[in-house]
């Protein structure tokens, strides 16, 4: 074979061998453009779109429509539950508020309060007749409810759903008493003697005490206590403020404190102490503990901070009466660095809220209040 044949042969099949790379490198490289994929891709792009949109970031979005008088989470986290002021009806709904249900078949009337039990399977209505209250208590689970028994003040529930707190007011000898019974009021026992009419009652979590003070009145000092469930020594855990309102925290290991910088107070102060009441720890914050909720950390307290109210107010009087309203922004602090963070820049705040009822979903990513300007439950998106 001469020298111009092997120069051929050669260049034919180095022809060859990159032609059959460059088929190899397209089948398996280069991918098929076609009407298909590029719809996928634009559904791809709506997706993300489309998620982001629902996301709601920086927004302050209505969740029901009613105008409630109280709603909370349920136990596992799935469903807001809510007692409608419209017909006065309980129902759940998800955490958008697009799927609802009624979860109790009756209708109650004259309804001024409503309070959830831990498990969420039993709720306290405080029922407002002749001038009177009255309360009584229902059962979602087995769909009955029951009247408490007369001249009850306040009731609030224990830890574990199966036991109630109350106030007596005895007519005859005009003594007031707090004591724990049976859901139906049964198997009572009186636990302390109380001095003040309105008395707030709530069990420090995962602790067998019972806690309660005066309710906040700006001309009245408060007292915080607490007492064995089993009985024992009534402890004084703080004193010496005046208009005061408590929140624990979830371990019962921190309670948030509001009141007033004075007597006939006209500026409310937020602080935190330990469960014993010692501790003090003033977080600069002129809001009431109504607005606040606590983070699972127990680090992080979310909170709406009032605006808008009057100078001359007196504090939390006017405020609890109505003569006042709030124009709430909406923040989170730290309450070890007391560091401070806007949670909705005020632009994006396109209406008065006055924000009560606070509660956070399970992983704490939704904030939920109502607004006590419409009654109407909201989200924002943290």
């Amino acid at each position: 074979m001469n020298i111009t044949k092997k120069i051929f042969f050669f260049s034919l099949f180095v022809f060859c061998l990159s032609l059959l790379l460059w088929g190899v490198y397209v089948v398996a490289f280069k991918r098929k453009i076609s009407p298909q994929s590029i719809k996928k891709d634009a559904l791809s792009t709506i997706g993300k779109v489309t998620k982001q949109k629902l996301t709601n970031e920086n927004e302050i979005i209505p969740i029901i429509k009613d105008k409630l008088i109280s709603a909370t989470l349920s136990s596992d986290g799935r469903f807001i539950l809510y007692f409608s002021q419209a017909d006065q009806k309980f129902y759940q709904t998800n955490l958008d508020g697009t799927e609802r249900r009624a979860i109790e078949k009756r209708k109650f009337n004259k309804v001024v309060g409503i309070k959830w039990s831990p498990d969420k399977q039993w709720a306290i209505l405080k029922v407002k007749m002749n001038n009177n209250n009255q309360y009584y208590v229902t059962n979602f689970k087995k769909d009955s409810y029951f009247l408490l028994k007369k001249n009850l003040d306040e009731v609030a529930w224990g830890a574990n759903s199966n036991k109630i707190f109350y106030k007596y007011f005895n007519s005859q000898n005009h003594s007031r008493t707090l004591n724990i019974a049976n859901v139906d009021g049964s198997n009572w026992k009186e636990l302390a003697n109380l001095k003040y009419r309105r008395v707030v009652i709530k069990q420090i979590p995962k602790t067998g005490l019972i806690s309660f003070w005066n309710q906040g009145d700006a001309n009245q000092e408060t007292f915080l206590q607490s007492k064995p469930i089993i009985g024992g020594q009534t402890d004084t855990l703080f004193n010496g403020n005046f208009g005061a309102d408590y929140l624990w925290s979830p371990s019962g290991n921190y309670v948030l404190v509001s009141h007033t910088n004075q007597k006939g107070g006209y500026k409310m102060q937020l602080a935190v102490m330990n469960y014993k009441g010692g501790e003090y720890h003033d977080l600069d914050i002129p809001t009431f503990v109504s607005k606040c909720v606590w983070s699972k950390d127990e680090q992080t307290v979310y909170y709406a901070l009032p605006g808008g109210i009057d100078n001359h107010a007196i504090l939390p009087n006017d405020y609890k009466e109505s003569k006042v309203k709030s124009v709430d922004t909406f923040w989170k602090v730290n309450i070890t660095t007391t560091k401070k963070t806007r949670l909705i820049s005020v632009k994006d705040i396109k209406k008065e809220y006055d924000a009560s009822q606070m509660f956070l979903n399970q992983d704490e990513s939704l904030l939920f209040f109502i607004n006590k300007v419409d009654r109407k439950l909201y989200r924002i998106s943290l």
